[in-house]
């Protein structure tokens, strides 16, 4: 208990003297982790995705009740205003998951791949036109748009680039539509996160979150069409534990991160989880990378690299 309380003692000290610097560190950790949990998710033959964010979020919510036992986090608000952000931000994850699983079954990754990855503009919608909470200027309108354009370089959707294997219809365009409101459902997320700065702690938000995703899952497998769940061996069960347990690290910094640092700033700074999983593909699987991917890797480290600039 001494030692949990030193550390949490030299953490905050931290995040005090390097108020600038702390956010952005948070965040490209949290991508790091979020691209190693994805990653891992490549090991899974067979696997159901909602078994998957099951193990994942079941051992998040156990994780954070363990963490309750050392930490003073209060996990039932008596602010009604506060359980409710609470609340709307578990329900509002646990559709931001089905739809993003969904869209991955209807339509070509790639394709889905940008239309998440366009949270930073609707980030920047609700804050700066809806919110009014935060001003943009050209310089990050400049960023936030190549950024976008480096995603979709690498990812080389078949509905911009051309794919004549591809076959458009009803079931396609309503995989789109839940890759769209997957990105929006992320948006909406960061600013809930926000607005909870100071009030309650980035764990708690994480433990309604997670509880809601288990849920929804469970839910969800229950009339799904897709996979059914199976037995694991105990390799594969490890190796579930391991991607869950990063995906729990990546959702614990960015839940911080989004706390302590520009909300519009910090969902830019996420998209260098997609140049990490290329990284990882190139490094690990020994996948070759072509010149669109590595221009759209150079657009978002530019972007990134300014953005970082003009914060400091």
């Amino acid at each position: 208990m001494r030692m949990a309380n030193y550390l949490i003692k030299q953490v905050q000290q931290f995040e005090q003297e390097h108020q600038t610097l702390v956010p952005t560190i948070y965040q490209i950790l949290s991508s790091f982790f979020f691209a190693l949990n994805h990653f891992s998710v490549k090991l899974f033959d067979g696997i159901p995705v909602t078994q998957i964010i099951i193990w994942r979020c079941a051992l998040t919510f156990i994780i954070i009740r363990l963490f309750n036992q050392i930490l003073p986090l209060q996990s039932y608000p008596k602010n009604q205003k506060i359980m409710n952000k609470l609340l709307f931000r578990g329900a509002i994850g646990m559709f931001g998951f089905l739809a993003c699983f969904s869209s991955l079954k209807l339509v070509a990754v790639s394709e889905a791949v940008v239309l998440m990855k366009t949270n930073p503009i609707w980030t920047t919608l609700i804050l700066v036109y809806v919110l009014r909470k935060e001003k943009i200027n050209m310089r990050t309108a400049i960023e936030i748009i190549t950024c976008i354009i480096g995603v979709i370089f690498i990812t080389k959707p078949p509905l911009i680039f051309g794919n004549e294997n591809s076959e458009y219809s009803i079931l396609y365009l309503i995989g789109l539509c839940l890759a769209l409101v997957t990105g929006l459902e992320t948006a909406v997320a960061q600013v809930i996160i926000k607005s909870l700065n100071n009030q309650v702690h980035s764990f708690v938000i994480l433990q309604y979150f997670s509880l809601f995703a288990v849920i929804g899952a469970v839910l969800f497998q229950l009339y799904s069409p897709f996979e059914d769940m199976r037995f694991l061996s105990f390799k594969e069960a490890v190796i579930l534990l391991f991607s869950g347990f990063l995906g729990c690290l990546g959702s614990m910094f960015m839940n911080r991160a989004m706390m302590l640092g520009k909300v519009t700033q910090m969902a830019l700074i996420g998209e260098t989880q997609i140049v990490f999983n290329i990284l990882l593909d190139l490094l690990i699987l020994k996948q070759m990378i072509g010149m669109t991917s590595w221009i759209g890797i150079g657009m978002i480290a530019t972007s990134l690299t300014s953005n970082i600039m003009q914060k400091n």
